[in-house]
């Protein structure tokens, strides 16, 4: 039992430390000026960071543009992305 418990723990101080890498992310990349503030970014600003190759941010910025899961943001960034390319 105790090893379940364990495993819970490490497991939450894990998911804990992801979140709060990726607002460290998001908020490191808003200050050296690769995102626009919170509440003004626009389809522009997501083709913008997929021609730099900047494809985390772009499925980040999408997320947050269209309030939507983090699967179906990288889903369709990846079509944004290979229509770009062609």
């Amino acid at each position: 039992m105790i090893y379940l418990y364990s495993t819970h723990l490490i497991l939450i101080c894990f998911l804990t430390f992801l979140n709060m890498y990726r607002f460290w992310f998001v908020n490191e990349a808003r200050r050296r000026g690769k995102l626009p503030p919170k509440g003004k970014a626009t389809m522009f600003n997501v083709r913008h960071l997929l021609m730099e190759g900047e494809k985390d941010l772009a499925i980040q910025l999408y997320c947050e543009i269209f309030n939507t899961s983090f699967p179906k943001a990288k889903r369709d960034v990846e079509e944004l992305e290979r229509s770009l390319k062609v």
